[in-house]
């Protein structure tokens, strides 16, 4: 995408992909870098001829060269889901590992401050950069501007909790479709229900560059501000089932709870799964049993991430759903199917995969026939003789 100077006009085209790209099979999504040609200014209408290297690829939603993800839930109106955000939180850890998601609360004016300072209190100490935010009210946006100023970042959570509203509050003019709350329940309705990528106008909370020159900023950082005006892009994507972030490799959810295998150093078997086994420090922790460990030297004590039940709960969820699906997976069959046969070459790549005949129709080997015993049957002169 042709990102516009300070003289020109941004507009959006109408792009298709060259008919090379399509046999070769390339799919573009949202947040590619793609090459264009023959640009038609007045239709407003181009064609993709190249599709350039990915360096981050997102399956779930569908989205390249996002640098951060910006986890949103609600505290209230819908309520807060512990488990909904580990598993996004797992998710996203898993798909772009060189980043830590951020955690934006949002409608915060719902909840009194000690329920946020229970909510701040389960997140931070663990790593996570947490944001109470309301597009009501506009508390929390400038914090959360500066996380997106300079950066293509992706909003993703569940229906209903404000992604748009907040994309609209922080820059006027995008105009996003939202939805209304219309149950006392508090469930979202799919409102965005494809993925897109906006720029932002973030000038009502950033700096302005002379604000930055009057306080003796050099030209490299005026000129920082300047590109964070220009290179803010967000992604709002659709909420979806976070029930279906299934992952197979158990020991590879466990690794994603980093106060748990901080404990998990302890465990009496280097393989502990923190489930049932013995000797498991994680269960010692949550009983109140954690025996004296020997501190570091220079330390009076051992110091561990806090353990939360909410956020064991979800571990021992996610973890018993990837035993599942490991188990499911080895009793797949790895035979071939018996109805087909490979011929042609030695070379698996150059072999061709044909129909087997049904058995009544095969021709009988020739070892087979040679190793045959002879019914007497098939001697005539035999039958004869014996009349």
């Amino acid at each position: 995408m042709h990102l516009p100077q300070e003289d020109e006009v941004d507009f959006v085209l109408f792009c298709q992909a060259r008919g090379r790209l399509k046999k070769e099979k390339v799919a573009i999504l949202t947040g590619d870098r793609v090459e264009l040609s023959e640009l038609n200014y007045p239709e407003r209408t181009a064609v993709i001829v190249q599709h350039q290297e990915r360096k981050t690829f997102i399956d779930r939603p569908p989205l390249a060269n996002i640098d951060q993800v910006v986890i949103v839930q609600a505290v209230r109106q819908p309520d807060f889901n512990p488990l909904w955000m580990d598993r996004y939180l797992v998710h996203f850890q898993l798909s772009v590992p060189f980043t830590t998601p951020i955690i934006c609360l949002n409608k915060c004016d719902l909840e009194d401050e000690s329920g946020l300072l229970r909510l701040r209190s389960i997140y931070e100490p663990l790593g996570y950069f947490v944001i109470f935010a309301s597009a009501t009210t506009g508390v929390g946006l400038e914090e959360l501007a500066r996380c997106l100023a300079g950066k293509v970042s992706m909003f993703s959570g569940p229906s209903g909790v404000g992604k748009s509203s907040l994309l609209n509050r922080l820059s006027p003019g995008l105009d996003i479709k939202v939805g209304r709350m219309e149950n006392s329940f508090g469930v979202g309705r799919h409102t965005t229900t494809y993925s897109e990528l906006y720029r932002l106008n973030l000038d009502s909370y950033l700096p302005p560059a002379a604000a930055v020159d009057a306080a003796g900023a050099k030209g490299d950082q005026s000129l920082e501000v300047a590109q964070e005006r220009q290179f803010s892009w967000v992604a709002d994507t659709p909420g979806f089932n976070v029930m279906e972030f299934m992952q197979s490799d158990p020991r590879e959810v466990a690794r994603q709870f980093p106060e748990i295998c901080d404990l998990g150093q302890y465990c009496k078997f280097a393989d502990c799964l923190h489930l049932v086994e013995a000797g498991c420090a994680v269960l010692a922790s949550l009983e109140g049993e954690m025996p004296e460990l020997e501190a570091a030297e220079g330390e009076d004590t051992v110091e561990f991430m806090p353990l939360v039940e909410s956020r064991y709960v979800s571990y021992c969820t996610m973890v018993a759903e990837a035993q599942e699906m490991e188990a499911a997976a080895k009793t797949v069959s790895s035979k071939k199917e018996s109805n087909v046969k490979t011929v042609g070459s030695d070379n698996k790549a150059k072999a061709k995969v044909i129909p087997r005949l049904a058995g009544k129709y095969r021709a009988a080997a020739r070892n087979t026939e040679k190793q045959r015993i002879p019914r007497v049957e098939d001697f005539d002169d035999v039958g004869e003789a014996e009349t």
